[in-house]
């Protein structure tokens, strides 16, 4: 599951290390081709790219130039990457700096420079994925290059994402987020969507049936649908749970 996105991910990661002529530290595959969870008609490609403090200008803007015209030969649904500087990875921190962002895939492409850009709280959990389950493309293991995030911080992101996932986002995406944020509440273990879903029907953490449904409209099997009553229900009462252990 993880060949084709890998594969495209290094090929991006040394194109990038030398349009960037030497500025580019790291770079790591994260997500769901890292977690384990990465299905083509319903995963994007996430990389994190870590360049050096002192990047020049100049080299921001021909990353962004080859990565707004890498997304052509994507696998998955699409590309999305950000790359931030060596001292922003290894002191993540509000309000999540970035040098720039891009997408590009099914949904269309979106570049966005960091200079005068608030910050990009998303940032938190791609740092956290990274540490736990990053694959390294270029530099050093990541737990070298990106410092922790902590458990209140994420546990509070995974509330929010919650919330979000209700109100703009498949069934699937909010259910199977949910059972990902109640296994992290459990076992502080950051996981797929898929293995999140799996391990909320081993540990009857959820409801049977609704996470069955969401797995499988995850994993392509019937198509993506609006979160039913259940799935509200569901993803409330874990978005309440979470955000009373954020807090508490």
């Amino acid at each position: 599951m993880t060949a084709e996105p890998l594969r495209y991910a290094e090929r991006l990661a040394a194109d990038l290390a030398a349009c960037c002529d030497g500025a580019l530290r790291a770079a790591y595959l994260h997500g769901s081709a890292a977690l384990g969870g990465w299905v083509a008609d319903r995963s994007d490609v996430d990389i994190l790219f870590v360049a050096a403090d002192d990047v020049a200008n100049q080299a921001v803007t021909a990353a962004s130039e080859l990565l707004e015209t890498s997304g052509h030969d994507c696998p998955g649904r699409g590309l999305e990457c950000s790359m931030v500087t060596v001292g922003q990875a290894r002191d993540p921190a509000p309000p999540w700096p970035f040098l720039l962002h891009m997408t590009a895939g099914v949904h269309g492409k979106g570049l966005v420079l960091g200079r005068g850009h608030p910050g990009d709280p998303d940032l938190l959990i791609h740092y956290a994925v990274c540490r736990e389950a990053g694959l390294g493309l270029l530099g050093p293991p990541p737990r070298e290059m990106i410092g922790p995030v902590s458990r209140p911080q994420i546990l509070a992101y995974l509330a929010d994402e919650l919330d979000w996932g209700l109100a703009n986002a498949p069934e699937c995406y909010a259910v199977l987020n949910a059972c990902r944020g109640l296994t992290y509440l459990a076992d502080g273990l950051i996981v797929s969507k898929i293995a999140g879903g799996r391990r909320a029907l081993e540990a009857g953490l959820a409801p049977a049936g609704l996470v069955q449904r969401a797995l499988d409209q995850q994993q392509a099997k019937v198509p993506e649908r609006p979160a039913g009553p259940d799935a509200v229900s569901f993803v409330t009462a874990a978005s309440a749970s979470l955000r009373a252990a954020a807090h508490g």
